[in-house]
């Protein structure tokens, strides 16, 4: 197998899922080790492992066998997330669907602003007729843009939430898949954030987050932490987290339920 033409087929994912800038041309050569290592058994991290699978379009019954391979492996399989919410928000309607794979990436610009967010989404049918996904988000959302799997559907407003409906071309069936994707541009806020939450009402298996700071504005301190709610109160639980090189950090977890998780920082 080529190393080469391996890298270069991550390079492409990576920059065209906007992990990294296409400016940087010499990315596919800076892969290579990482995929060597990779290929000849020598070291695969969660990162790459992830990237493989992204950009090789893998079944995801196959990525779900390769994570518990690589878990198993590792001898370090992470805990998942479940119970921090103890009073669950109203929601506009039950769920429907259990969610297979979230990947979700949040982007911040040169001035500390949260800048847009990329969701990549896979959910099983529990139920026929399953026509939409319910996506709660935060007020000072200026765009979402459907990208893959559906059209954007009705607003809804209800006990502090902000929520629009991604509509399905067509319903699932009961046991039934389907993946979307989706992109979120915000507004700039009156100061930078200090933090992203993403909440799981249900359960979330095979949950995959990351930020992306710019080089000239990176947070002096960075924690992985989960809240009891999608919007007030204080962490329940924080744990330190550390930037790479390009000013990203990334977390996966195997699973989130009836729980509110994201990163903190400080600048």
């Amino acid at each position: 197998m080529s190393i080469a033409a391996v890298a270069h087929v991550l390079a492409e994912h990576l920059w065209d899922s906007g992990e990294f800038p296409e400016a940087e041309q010499s990315l596919a050569r800076n892969l290579k080790d990482r995929v060597r290592r990779a290929l000849d058994g020598t070291v695969i991290t969660t990162e790459t492992l992830t990237w493989l699978i992204g950009a090789f379009h893998m079944d995801e019954r196959d990525a779900e066998c390769l994570r518990a391979t690589h878990e198993s492996d590792s001898g370090s399989q992470p805990d998942g997330i479940s119970d921090a919410v103890r009073e669950p928000r109203e929601m506009i309607r039950r769920q429907w669907h259990r969610t297979v794979t979230v990947f979700e990436r949040y982007f911040f610009d040169p001035e500390g602003q949260l800048a847009e967010r990329r969701t990549k989404h896979v959910i099983m049918a529990l139920e026929d007729g399953v026509d939409s996904y319910l996506f709660n988000h935060e007020s000072s959302v200026e765009a979402i843009e459907v990208t893959h799997g559906g059209t954007l559907g009705p607003e809804h407003h209800y006990d502090g939430l902000v929520s629009h409906e991604i509509v399905f071309p067509q319903p699932l069936k009961q046991g039934q898949r389907t993946s979307f994707e989706y992109r979120t541009v915000y507004r700039p806020a009156p100061h930078p954030p200090q933090e992203v939450r993403r909440p799981a009402r249900g359960r979330i298996e095979n949950f995959d987050m990351a930020v992306h700071f710019e080089p000239r504005r990176l947070p002096s301190r960075l924690w992985w932490a989960t809240w009891p709610d999608h919007h007030l109160g204080d962490p329940v639980q924080l744990e330190p987290a550390q930037l790479c090189d390009t000013g990203s950090a990334h977390r996966y977890v195997p699973f989130v339920e009836r729980s509110v998780v994201g990163f903190r920082w400080n600048w």
